[in-house]
């Protein structure tokens, strides 16, 4: 892969310690190349990373997720290991997260839903944890299915160490992703870091099993942030181990889900839009027309634009979510879903 002198930049500065300290010179600056002159030493990083079998896809590359760029404080680097095709927007990626002390249920559930999506054609995101996350990747690599797995350390680190074997797996027929430059060790403040990036570059984010103050209620949180979908399978409520899932439920009256079709329902909905573009009524067309002349609309601009009511384009907008023809992304803004 080729890079010019701006990604370049970015990929040395992501090596900087002080990850406060690198914000505020890039802001300050404005453009990463103003803040680093040593291409040769930029050239051989690269090199490194390519030995090791590892590319480092910036966010002014084309193979960057879009929906990734539209978060709060995207990555500017991913460090990645495996299949890059993965980090498309015409994958279709679900993530599954949960606890790491997995019940006997959690890992049936778990099983049940990757399993489901894998067969599907949907890709499983996840964190490589232990628990939910590296039943989650198991289950969708036994049945043929791809996954990516993101993680709190450098892409070249295997944590939790027993996890070496199905780490290896994904690498080989899946993708392993950090916006850590290699031998990142695995500290515990970038776990809830990472999360961020799991939801981000999923259309939905599913919660197995977690109890109260799980990292996995993180990632949730993300999703909603994002206006990325969330589902929560309940459990039982004398279980401790889904007490986070059932709470969430309650307090945010997320979509619980007890089957995988709950989910493969809407994504197959949305496989649907190609058949039903050519049905688009005349404020659909309307709304198309704005999104593609200016990428990504905030509702209020559509608004303004469409000439339609506040209840009218929420319907009109939902309608069209649900069939597939446009995304919505975090801050409450549109854009033209990739494949119509």
């Amino acid at each position: 892969m080729r890079y010019n002198d701006d990604e370049k930049a970015f990929i040395m500065l992501s090596y900087e310690t002080s990850y406060q300290k690198k914000r505020a010179a890039l802001e300050r600056a404005g453009s990463p190349k103003e803040l680093y002159r040593d291409y040769g030493h930029a050239d051989a990083t690269i090199e490194e990373l390519n030995k090791k079998g590892m590319t480092a896809v910036t966010v002014l590359s084309e193979k960057y997720p879009a929906a990734l760029k539209q978060i709060y404080d995207p990555p500017q680097v991913l460090y990645c290991k495996g299949d890059l095709s993965l980090l498309g927007d015409g994958i279709e990626k679900l993530a599954i997260v949960g606890t790491r002390r997995i019940t006997r249920y959690g890992k049936d559930v778990t099983r049940e839903f990757a399993s489901a999506f894998a067969k599907a054609g949907i890709c499983v995101v996840s964190g490589l944890a232990r628990g939910v996350d590296s039943a989650a990747h198991r289950a969708a690599l036994d049945d043929n299915g791809k996954t990516i797995a993101v993680l709190g350390c450098g892409a070249d680190v295997v944590y939790p160490p027993e996890n070496r074997e199905l780490y290896e797996e994904i690498a080989a027929k899946g993708l392993i992703v950090s916006e850590y430059p290699p031998c990142t060790p695995p500290h515990a403040f970038r776990f809830p870091e990472r999360n961020r990036i799991i939801s981000g570059l999923s259309k939905g984010v599913l919660v197995t099993e977690a109890g109260v103050g799980s990292g996995s209620m993180i990632t949730a949180d993300c999703a909603i942030e994002q206006g990325r979908d969330l589902y929560v399978v309940p459990g039982s409520i004398f279980s401790d181990a889904s007490r986070g899932c059932n709470d969430k439920i309650k307090e945010l009256q997320a979509a619980a889900v007890t089957r995988p079709e709950d989910i493969t329902g809407n994504v197959e909905k949305r496989a649907d839009r190609d058949a039903l573009a050519v049905q688009l009524t005349l404020e659909q067309a309307r709304i198309i027309s704005i999104l593609e002349d200016s990428g990504s609309v905030h509702f209020s601009e559509l608004l303004a634009k469409s000439g339609l009511g506040t209840s009218e384009l929420t319907a009109l907008l939902s309608e069209m979510e649900i069939y597939g023809f446009i995304n919505k992304l975090g801050g409450n803004y549109y854009t033209v879903a990739d494949r119509l």
